[in-house]
């Protein structure tokens, strides 16, 4: 089996790359000159691939890495290039509570890249998974990022909510399982899978 992983040299990706065999794997990030909005270099990296795994995504926006661009324009890009280079499968890591119409543009373009998935035609796997941490995580940004702008004294009627992070560890089993899965049972998909 033969894997792109897009957003390959970030947090989740490296990680996924690590648990490959070199040979398998194609590491497709801005950092080894493969923008996540460029089809056609996107199109010469899958080559010869099976499955994509889409691991890109930001958690911030700094300069032209924005949201749109990445989550949606590089999802966009992401499909047409896999269809060029006849890439059978995409497996999508997404976020838990991505969803349209909340007042997040975090939240409403991982949606919207899910929905490009959907929509893609293309046999695909979307994982959902909520906050992720181990070495090399950006736990410390999250949490100071929160502490910051939680409005947990302004909020009336302020719930408790059970927050469980996933050790990067785990989100790896999971990508690899849809990995495999995907190309060595076509017709059957794990329980925790979601795709055409």
């Amino acid at each position: 089996m033969r894997v792109a992983i897009t957003g390959g040299t970030g947090f989740v990706g490296r990680h996924l790359a690590e648990r490959l065999d070199t040979a398998d794997a194609v590491i497709v990030s801005r950092r080894t000159g493969v923008p996540i909005d460029d089809v056609d270099a996107l199109s010469t990296a899958f080559a010869g691939c099976d499955v994509v795994a889409h691991c890109a995504g930001i958690n911030r926006e700094i300069g032209n890495q924005t949201f749109l661009r990445v989550h949606i324009d590089g999802t966009r890009a992401v499909i047409e290039a896999a269809r060029r280079a006849g890439v059978q499968r995409i497996v999508m890591l997404s976020f838990l509570r991505a969803r349209p119409d909340c007042g997040s543009a975090y939240h409403e373009t991982k949606w919207a890249a899910e929905e490009l998935i959907r929509q893609s035609g293309i046999d695909h796997t979307i994982l959902k998974a909520g906050m992720i941490y181990g070495p090399g995580d950006h736990m410390i940004d999250h949490a100071t990022r929160a502490v910051r702008t939680w409005p947990v004294f302004a909020t009336v009627g302020y719930r408790d909510r059970t927050v469980r992070p996933v050790p990067v560890e785990e989100a790896v089993n999971v990508l690899l399982a849809a990995l495999e899965g995907a190309c060595s049972h076509p017709n059957r998909r794990p329980p925790w899978s979601r795709g055409a």
